[in-house]
């Protein structure tokens, strides 16, 4: 059995994570991305075109093995994560990893990765349009959670049995007084620095 996460950022998160842990090689990912071709009038050094484009759309058709995604047991964004390079000095441009082309809008699918104990939303987790809390709820193992941007449905949050640090310093939630329920359960909270 197969799963392809239904955002395009998530999965190639996804896609990151199980390079980092071996589960597929880079070689594998570059054969996919050398297969858009060669590089077209509007692509190449420094910045992302239409090469990028195709290659990410194929790379989000890669089917990820359940006991693959199962087995992801931390998952983040960062810029510099070794997903996002492998992009670019495949396709020879030069973001920084940093292309919004990487963002994660949607969390839909997250409980297939059953493992996953840490989820940091920094990086390409920033989203321009609120981000839905709900596919998070009654994730089994997640404990830490580093939220970022307008989040909704925040009472999702109180269904994680195993969360025990929350960091929403880069975070608005639409129901902040979950943060209050959740630190009287003994959840730690990293709250925004007040001026």
């Amino acid at each position: 059995m197969t799963i392809v996460f239904a955002d395009r950022g998530l999965h190639l998160g996804v896609l990151g994570a199980l390079l980092a842990a071996g589960g597929i090689t880079a070689t594998d990912l570059k054969t996919i991305i050398d297969s858009t071709g060669p590089d077209g009038p509007d692509d190449g050094y420094p910045g992302p075109g239409p090469r990028l484009a195709a290659s990410l759309n194929l790379l989000h058709s890669f089917a990820v093995p359940s006991a693959l995604a199962a087995a992801v047991d931390r998952l983040d964004f960062d810029g510099g994560n070794d997903i996002y390079m492998l992009i670019e000095q495949t396709l020879d441009i030069d973001t920084g990893g940093e292309s919004d082309d990487y963002n994660v809008t949607s969390l839909e699918g997250i409980h297939a990765l059953s493992g996953l104990r840490s989820l940091n939303l920094d990086g390409h987790g920033y989203h321009p349009a609120p981000l839905d809390l709900t596919p998070l709820t009654g994730h089994p193992t997640l404990a830490k959670l580093f939220l970022t941007g307008d989040c909704t449905t925040a009472g999702a949050l109180e269904s994680l049995p195993a969360l025990r640090d929350l960091d929403v310093a880069l975070a608005r939630l639409d129901d902040p007084a979950v943060l209050t329920r959740l630190e009287a359960r003994g959840v730690t909270i990293r709250y925004p620095r007040r001026r």
